[in-house]
């Protein structure tokens, strides 16, 4: 039988452990432990980046996501974000109104020093790393990724196709794909976040069965931490008596696997009208019906 590799295996007491008191969880985002992966899931055109952007800013300048959809994490750091599909012009002007959206919520200087610190925002179009094909794993890619993972909290990968050249409906490759970033995680500790394309669902409960149903995919099988994003659904905007317009405004967000910690419930979005690419958190019954 081959030797194992020990050297980074935790042997835990159960008699120290019921002696002490237990170790507290080091959270990047809330119940988005260090050195887990998570996964951004929503459809084409959603504005998957846009959350991204926030959510990496978050743990960045240590400031809350949206408003308050999710509170500033405990412990602030660097940031690495990998966009393969968008060009730099498109992030500098995501940045520019992100970063007015948060002068105008009375967060100056100080944030942006930190975002500019330690927020590494990268274009990447047309070069992505290739850590997994249908016959190799790429190593060099993975060395590459690897290195920018060590010293950063937080990794993001947007979107995860990007990133190997497998068919997605292949449960073995994607499972093998999400095991090397569940492995590079764990050695480094930094956490890694990836969106990931699926189909918009139509209706309310066609929702609820996706949400429900996802946990059957590897993408949700090896990941610790799901959000789902959706547009409103035409039978939610009639209970919230707001318009077609109002509607095409919204995102609804579920946190739809927390391996370690509490429930979060669904959270509304909403595009700002002041600032281009933003999200703010929102309550649809507050908004005005429609005459």
């Amino acid at each position: 039988m081959p030797a194992m590799h020990k050297a980074h295996w935790h042997p835990v007491s159960f008699a120290a452990a019921a002696a002490a008191a237990p170790p507290q969880i080091d959270f990047c985002l809330p119940n988005f432990m260090a050195g887990t992966v998570g996964v951004v899931a929503a459809p084409a055109g959603i504005g998957k980046t846009s959350l991204l952007m926030q959510l990496g800013a978050a743990v960045a300048a240590g400031i809350a996501v949206a408003g308050d959809l999710l509170p500033a994490p405990a412990v602030a750091g660097k940031v690495v974000f990998l966009a393969t599909e968008d060009p730099a012009p498109v992030l500098q002007r995501r940045a520019h109104f992100f970063v007015r959206s948060l002068r105008a919520q009375g967060l100056g200087d100080e944030v942006v020093a930190r975002l500019e610190s330690n927020f590494q925002f990268l274009s990447i179009a047309g070069t992505p790393p290739k850590i997994l094909g249908d016959a190799s794993i790429g190593t060099h890619s993975l060395d590459e990724l690897q290195a920018l993972a060590y010293g950063s909290r937080l990794l993001i990968l947007d979107p995860i196709r990007r990133f190997h050249t497998c068919d997605e409906q292949n449960f073995g490759k994607m499972l093998l794909l999400f095991d090397l970033l569940a492995d590079m995680a764990a050695q480094t500790g930094c956490a890694i976040l990836f969106s990931h394309h699926v189909e918009q669902a139509l209706h309310a409960d066609a929702l609820r069965e996706i949400e429900g149903a996802q946990g059957s995919s590897a993408f949700i099988n090896a990941t610790r931490w799901v959000v789902n994003m959706n547009g409103m659904s035409s039978e939610d905007a009639q209970r919230f008596g707001i318009t077609p317009q109002q509607r095409r405004e919204h995102v609804r967000v579920a946190f739809t696997k927390s391996n370690y910690g509490s429930p979060v419930p669904p959270r509304w979005l909403k595009r700002s009208e002041h600032f281009e690419g933003i999200f703010e958190t929102c309550d649809p019954v507050a908004l005005p019906h429609p005459k």
